[in-house]
């Protein structure tokens, strides 16, 4: 079978229910591939559906080709590409777990052959305190000489977190989308996976972009942000949530798992302590614990790049910075009299200063220099 029809049949079979996973890869040797499964006449199919009990699932495969016809006109509109299990750029790690998607959607460069893979993950509803957490973290990562593929979920709190401190580091960031790659969500992070795509991250679902939305996708691709990562930290997690579904399948994987501690009365730690109690997760405070745990020896000290310029300081940005060099702690409603800058967009710009590191929000929503 030629290329365009490989590729036709790959994203052809991502519109077979259930048949989009590796647990059912018996059934693709049995027929030479999963281009040989379209090309298996229906008695062997529906023999070899019987022989691998999968008799509540009809095969269709006509009806699956067609849909994949009109599946891979959006993908060249939205520029998304299309990668196998047996592909060389298919992600080295997850290749080996028993339940890895058989096709993965992407957009930017898939290929981390050569590099290293850490997962940060987190609760949505992150604190201040959880952010600049991890932000000082991958900072000090940058630092070391170290720049790894940082693996998160393009979420609120912790994985936008991650993927701007990323930009910001010239880190490499990998985002794993519970949708279709035609689209971004949360609709406010489209601007970060652009940048992501830009500074030669990836975008990755197994969903095509018909894919109807649901809330266990995001569960489900839980277990390919651990899969591709030979290591994950949990940097902020209540009990429940999909951070502790993702460090237990990743701890399934026998991945190496992290989780930054918090204080016993901090309800939004109480995952990251409680992994670190049961002996799940090693604790991390700082860039030299996660160096240790991962056996990174320290490497040679010399010119590289600390970081992009992708945010240069604004006018409005100075602004702040001098009054509260001039005036000391204010808090929000008192610097948005002295700036007259709209109370949303302050937000935004005391958010991005703190991210790198120029101001310090303390208890009242007040804002310091660091």
């Amino acid at each position: 079978m030629n290329h365009e029809n490989s590729v036709l049949t790959r994203v052809a079979i991502t519109m077979a229910p259930r048949l989009n996973n590796a647990l059912f890869a018996s059934l693709f040797q049995q027929c030479g591939g999963i281009s040989g499964f379209f090309e298996e006449t229906d008695q062997n199919i529906e023999t070899l559906f019987r022989e691998n009990n999968l008799t509540n699932i009809q095969p269709e495969r006509s009806r699956w080709l067609q849909m994949a016809k009109q599946e891979l006109d959006v993908m060249e509109k939205h520029h998304i590409r299309v990668c196998g299990i047996e592909d060389s750029n298919y992600p080295r790690l997850l290749k080996h777990c028993a339940d890895a998607p058989l096709v993965l959607f992407y957009k930017g460069i898939l290929d981390d052959s050569d590099s290293k893979n850490i997962a940060i993950v987190g609760t949505r509803k992150a604190t201040e305190m959880g952010k600049k957490r991890v932000d000082t973290l991958l900072h000090e990562l940058a630092e070391t000489g170290y720049h790894p593929n940082i693996i998160s979920g393009l979420a609120y709190g912790i994985d936008i977190t991650a993927h701007t401190a990323c930009i910001h580091y010239g880190l490499k960031a990998q985002a794993v989308l519970g949708h279709g790659l035609h689209m971004v969500y949360p609709a406010s992070h489209k601007n970060m996976a652009e940048k992501i795509l830009e500074q030669g991250g990836a975008l990755i679902s197994e969903f095509p972009t018909c894919a109807q939305i649901l809330p266990t996708n995001f569960l489900q691709r839980n277990r390919i942000v651990a899969g591709m990562s030979e290591a994950i930290l949990v940097a902020e997690s209540p009990i429940k949530g999909g951070a502790m579904s993702t460090a237990r399948q990743a701890l399934s994987y026998n991945r190496e798992v992290m989780a930054i501690p918090g204080r016993p009365e901090d309800p939004t730690f109480a995952g990251c302590n409680l992994l670190i109690k049961q002996n799940i997760a090693a604790l991390v405070e700082n860039i030299k614990d996660l160096l240790r745990i991962l056996n990174w020896p320290p490497l040679p000290t010399g010119p590289y790049q600390m970081s992009l310029d992708l945010f240069p300081i604004t006018n409005n940005e100075v602004l702040l910075l001098e009054i509260l060099l001039k005036r000391g702690e204010q808090n929000i409603d008192q610097l948005h009299q002295l700036t007259r800058i709209p109370v949303h967009d302050l937000s935004v710009l005391l958010l991005k200063l703190e991210l790198e590191g120029h101001v310090m929000q303390l208890p009242g929503n007040c804002y310091t220099l660091i």
